[in-house]
């Protein structure tokens, strides 16, 4: 139910400013209150001490007024040193040196400089914000409670003069609700003004939303070059101004209440702050005055709710929160760009408890148009796409804003076309998304018997049929390799078993001979097994997975090579102590950029990691089967040689890998494909050689059988 991506954070533009200067660990301060005494270190004080004293003050007296509930908590405004200087910065917070340590080093509430500060002006305007605990609070305690008439609702901006409009015309919108909730904002702000019921919670609304990417400098944005996100900022930017442009059109007076920049202020602010509630049993979104307020932290806790009962927001505590401590909501479990994008910030070690990390890299795939099996390979990567919903998607290769063009001839009109792009975003995981990744590359690998046995179940089994007697002993590697598949498949690997799977289905053979059954694709056109390239869930042969991990090497050193710097020295910028030496000071936007292309260079290294460790294996397998097979020792004794050297096993390799991940070493998810995915492939192909075996001595004896028939026949004559 967490459907806000909401915050208060300044990344929506919002409560706290994101400027803050490296901070030194300093004195413990008065509970009471502090003056700062190192020019290096932040101090952080109550906001009605502040010169916003009065705007603070009117705030929360508005919201008592109007039966608000929060006697617990205290509001804070941050604030760098250098503006305090004529402000007398002072700490009206019980927080103590390790509360302010905490802070500091909560990545998740940062806020970069904002205009104000830029132009000169003191922090008397801070941006950067807080919720601190005024004293013990136990838990399971509600310590907020924002009665309804307080909140800002979809509803309420539907019912402005603007919004009827939007909705008499049915414009397509990219964010609907939240187009509503700015429309009352910026509605109310500008008819009503300070009259305006709501107008105590609009003064302290953050006046500029510097810290958020899509108002960033060139100079900024140049620090994410090579990453995906630019382009996300870019389509944000392109949605809102498409949106305001729209909506002027059918509503004039939109651009009497706004300008695009203060727009883009108002979608920022929604989007970083809106709570996603259902009130009267109905899904809607607000705006929660005070709530919006709270930073975000994981594990969570705190939660919060609509309580019908109440008739009101609440927030309560889900453990001990101890006086003078920050009190925090989770903005949920999310990758950096999307923390960056939609909240301003991104956290430098975005780990949940278990160890797992959201981060994600887009990786995007297309078919090679000069593979010559491209048209065949393209037919089958279009197969199924279904718009909307999709956890890979599909776009033309021009819209790829890292990626090489390609023309290509289209035979049948004589026009270029362009390959279609598909983008999978993977994390360090083992996730549907993965799955999907290397379902894609197994099809992009395959050859012409590997995509036929993928494409259909009766294909494969034509050419099988037309080719070969079904038990001759001389079967092809591609025909073993063929049924390797579509065992793991679950596909019938035989005519035989074809045929009785087609009769349990409802359909009957006509005629006589069996071959005349499959001489026709039409007499099995109902069991076309119309596979899409994302169902390809086990690997289809040992040379097709092999084929997909180079594919995925290649993948990723692409992307890799778009980014101006290593993942070495990033972490080394990230790590730098020297005052002297910071490039990307603690809370910048430079510095969020930083953490956002690290990130997705650790999960680019991982893929790289898996891929290298797999083909590794393979070869182990390829060396196993070819002593199953008896290839390798008849070779040896061929060239009159003898094996010194000891093999490693595919059971010895797992090992040593389980060894590697409880040393830190090597990620479970490559081992578990390794043992699990690879594993199976092993057996399947183990089974192929044997039943090989089987059908050769079956074979072999059917031939001594026909010949000593021949000459007792010959006999008799």
């Amino acid at each position: 139910m967490y459907s806000r991506p909401s915050n208060s954070h300044s990344s929506s533009g919002s409560n706290r400013r994101r400027h803050a200067e490296s901070f030194t660990q300093s004195s413990s301060t008065s509970a009471a209150s502090a003056t700062t005494t190192s020019s290096s270190s932040n101090n952080y004080h109550a906001a009605s001490s502040s010169s916003n004293q009065d705007k603070y003050d009117r705030f929360e007296q508005w919201l008592r007024d109007n039966g608000a509930q929060f006697e617990m908590l205290e509001l804070c405004e941050y604030e760098s040193m250098e503006g305090s200087s004529s402000n007398s910065a002072r700490l009206d917070v019980h927080a103590n040196n390790q509360h302010q340590h905490a802070f500091y080093h909560e990545e998740k509430k940062e806020a970069t400089q904002s205009l104000m500060e830029q132009d000169g002006e003191t922090s008397g305007n801070s941006e950067l914000r807080g919720v601190y605990a005024k004293s013990y609070i136990p838990p399971n305690s509600i310590c907020m409670s924002v009665p309804r008439k307080c909140l800002i609702t979809v509803e309420m901006g539907q019912a402005t003069p603007i919004g009827q409009l939007i909705i008499q015309s049915d414009l397509d919108l990219d964010a609907p609700k939240h187009i509503f909730l700015m429309v009352y904002l910026l509605w109310d702000r500008k008819v009503n003004g300070p009259k305006s019921f709501y107008w105590p919670y609009y003064e302290i609304l953050p006046q500029t939303l510097r810290n958020m990417p899509i108002f960033w400098s060139q100079d900024e944005l140049d620090e994410l070059e090579g990453s995906h996100l630019l382009r996300q900022i870019h389509d944000r930017n392109q949605a809102i101004a498409e949106d305001y442009y729209s909506i002027c059109q059918i509503a004039p007076q939109l651009a009497a209440l706004c300008t695009l920049d203060e727009f883009k202020w108002a979608r920022m602010c929604v989007c970083s702050r809106n709570f996603g509630l259902v009130v009267d049993g109905h899904r809607t979104s607000a705006l929660v005055p005070h709530a919006d307020m709270l930073n975000h932290y994981r594990p969570r806790q705190t939660k919060w709710t609509f309580d019908e009962d109440r008739q009101a927001f609440t927030i309560t505590t889900l453990q001990p929160i101890m006086g003078g401590a920050q009190v925090y909501d989770s903005y949920g479990q999310k990758c950096n760009h999307r923390f960056l994008l939609n909240y301003g910030f991104a956290v430098e070690e975005n780990r949940e408890l278990d160890g797992f990390c959201p981060n994600e890299v887009p990786l995007e795939l297309f078919v090679d148009p000069d593979d010559e099996l491209f048209a065949e390979k393209l037919e089958f990567w279009k197969r199924g796409e279904i718009d909307g919903g999709s956890s890979a998607e599909s776009y033309p290769a021009t819209e790829a804003a890292t990626c090489t063009s390609y023309q290509v001839l289209d035979a049948s009109t004589g026009t270029n076309v362009m390959p279609v792009m598909k983008r999978v975003r993977v994390c360090v995981a083992n996730n549907e998304n993965t799955r999907i990744l290397f379902s894609l590359l197994r099809s992009l690998a395959c050859n012409r018997a590997e995509l036929d046995s993928i494409m259909s179940p009766f294909r494969t089994t034509l050419s099988r049929q037309s080719n070969h007697h079904p038990f001759d002993a001389q079967c092809s590697e591609a025909t073993n390799q063929t049924t390797t598949a579509r065992s793991m498949f679950g596909l019938p690997e035989t005519p035989n078993q074809l045929m009785q799977q087609y009769r349990s289905n409802g359909f009957h053979q006509t005629q006589s001979s069996s071959s005349n059954a499959f001489s026709a694709s039409n007499a099995i056109t109902p069991l076309s097994y119309n596979r899409s390239c994302r169902d390809i869930r086990h690997p289809i042969s040992i040379e097709n997975e092999r084929a997909a991990m180079r594919l995925l090497l290649d993948v990723v050193h692409r992307h890799l090579s778009q980014y101006p710097t290593s993942l070495a020295r990033d972490i080394q910028d990230l790590e730098e102590q020297d005052p002297c030496k910071i490039k990307y000071p603690p809370y910048s936007n430079k510095r969020h950029a930083l953490i956002q292309v690290r990130g997705e260079k650790e999960v680019l290294h991982h893929y790289m990691q898996w891929a290298s460790v797999a083909l590794d294996v393979l070869d182990v397998l390829d060396e196993e089967l070819k002593e199953e097979r008896g290839s390798v020792e008849a070779q040896l004794l061929q060239h009159g040689q003898v094996r010194t050297e000891e093999r490693p096993s595919f059971e010895s390799v797992i090992r040593q890998m389980e060894e590697d991940v409880d040393l830190g070493s090597q990620h479970h998810t490559i081992l578990r494909h390794c043992a699990d995915v690879l594993g199976s492939l092993r057996r399947e192909e183990f089974k192929s050689i044997r039943r090989a075996r089987v059908q050769q001595f079956a074979s072999a004896s059917r031939s001594i059988v026909d010949g000593r028939s021949g000459r007792s026949g010959t006999t008799f004559g």
